[in-house]
């Protein structure tokens, strides 16, 4: 059932000053368009398979999680409930459907959060000084218990973070000789890879440079130079070293029975394999199950690219740390750019494209 539309009027006194919002969306170049979900590929796909795959999985026994059965298929059909808005000026409606607000996949509810994340970020958190990104990706065997274990996510995270300070700190000491400093960093954690694969890994957003007391008691700024080749291999080192500690010492490593050191193979195996198929680039269910998956076009991916050849990048025991992307404090329409890029949602639906073999 249709909700009943709420009627929203624009006033005099609000959007319609001397002349209707409509118009002037028409003189400013700008005219809303709705965006029909329902003639994507993505929802085409999903609206196809949905049903199908969750009888499947329900007769093997392995049922989905309950945030696979979304609202995603209702986001922004108009069928499934709307906003009448219409100007008081001219008399103008326009139907708003509403959104899922889903934080898993819908691409434009991820769009809109990533937009509205960049422009937070950007106008009241960042300071105007040089912001480097460094990405952490992960072994194959951490990214699958990290897809699904959110607390062991965080650890190696913390791990990853004190490891970036430290190093801050103590180039800096060795550089300008401030002894007592700050760090400051925003972290984006991304669960996905370029063909939608199981991919945790970290993109933390870093001040390039540390907060230190001034004369005067407030803090001051103290910009490092670039790190080289060297230092991003002490960064990967140290994180890998201490995330195997971790891993020993939360019993996951490699001596620990397989109950404690995989879970969810005893407690969801369906789930499980899906996770481990997603992580080792494979089709989990249907007829080409096991399957590598078929990659086009451009690849974007850390995994793609070459350690020994990109600077400011390392490897080692299967960690990866890539550190060449820097944005200067006072060029705010890139950091946002930044921002957008580590902020952004896994499904692009202008990436896609519907793959018949």
């Amino acid at each position: 059932m249709v909700p009943f539309p709420e009627v929203v009027e624009a006033t005099s006194a609000g959007y319609c000053a001397q002349s209707c919002t409509w118009q002037a969306m028409l003189n400013a170049g700008c005219e809303y368009a709705p965006r029909h979900p329902e003639t994507t590929v993505l929802y085409q796909v999903v609206a196809e398979q949905l049903e199908t795959f969750l009888n499947r999985q329900q007769d093997r026994d392995h049922p989905v999680p309950g945030f696979v059965e979304d609202e995603f298929l209702d986001c922004g059909v108009l069928a499934r409930g709307f906003l009448r808005l219409r100007c008081q000026s001219c008399g103008l409606d326009r139907l708003l459907a509403f959104s899922c607000k889903g934080r898993a996949w819908c691409p434009s509810c991820g769009g809109r959060r990533m937009a509205d994340t960049a422009a937070h970020l950007v106008d009241r958190v960042f300071p105007v000084v040089p912001v480097r990104q460094w990405v952490l990706s992960v072994p194959f065997a951490l990214r699958y218990r990290m897809a699904y274990d959110g607390h062991l996510t965080s650890d190696v995270l913390n791990v990853f973070i004190r490891v970036l300070f430290g190093e801050l700190r103590r180039r800096v000491y060795e550089l300008l000789g401030v002894a007592s400093s700050q760090c400051g960093a925003v972290t984006f954690v991304q669960r996905w890879g370029d063909a939608l694969n199981a991919n945790p890994h970290f993109h933390s957003l870093v001040l390039d440079g540390v907060y230190a007391a001034g004369g005067n008691g407030r803090p001051q700024f103290h910009q490092l130079p670039a790190p080289g080749n060297e230092d991003v291999l002490r960064v990967t080192t140290l994180v890998s070293q201490r995330v195997q500690s971790l891993l020993e010492r939360r019993g996951c490593g490699p001596e620990a029975d397989a109950p404690q050191a995989d879970p969810l193979s005893q407690e969801d195996p369906g789930m499980a394999a899906m996770v481990s198929d997603s992580v080792r680039h494979r089709i989990a269910v249907g007829s080409n199950t096991g399957r590598g998956v078929v990659r086009l076009g451009d690849q974007i991916d850390g995994d793609n690219l070459d350690a020994s050849e990109s600077p400011r990048c390392a490897m080692g025991s299967g960690f990866s740390v890539h550190a060449n992307v820097c944005v200067e404090g006072r060029d705010r329409m890139r950091l946002e750019r930044l921002v957008r890029y580590a902020a952004r949602p896994a499904v692009s639906t202008e990436r896609l494209t519907e793959y018949i073999a």
